[in-house]
């Protein structure tokens, strides 16, 4: 397990997240129970995950991957890829968090999910 993938479930797991990992295409994916807290999937529970692009190093680089189970269609387009893993469906929509996290004073996992993930279910 790389030292990104174990800081990573350790910031999650702090937060309350109970996590796992398991191999996709796009390298190893950390999940968790995630319940939508905006757009239009608010109130739904969904498995997501995070992967990196490659071997940069966290928390100077965040997770470029999110993974999620079963799939939805963010009408974003892109590179986005469905596979299959621990007998379920997922989907893997490289959606890097872009400026917003250069911008961060402190980089961690809830800022991650408080901005990224918030932002990415709100265009949805």
């Amino acid at each position: 397990m790389s030292s990104n993938v174990r800081r990573v479930k350790a910031e999650l797991n702090s937060l309350g997240y109970e996590t796992a990992e398991f191999e996709s295409p796009q390298g190893t994916v950390i999940c968790f129970d995630y319940l939508v807290e905006a757009g239009s999937y608010e109130g739904t529970p969904v498995k997501a995950g995070v992967s990196f692009q490659g071997q940069e190093h966290y928390p100077e680089y965040p997770p470029h991957w999110i993974h999620l189970s079963p799939p939805i269609d963010d009408k974003r387009g892109g590179s986005v890829q469905k596979y299959e893993a621990n007998g379920r469906e997922w989907m893997a929509m490289s959606r890097p968090p872009g400026e917003m996290w250069d911008q961060l004073s402190t980089k961690h996992m809830q800022h991650y999910i408080d901005h990224h993930l918030r932002r990415f279910w709100n265009g949805i």
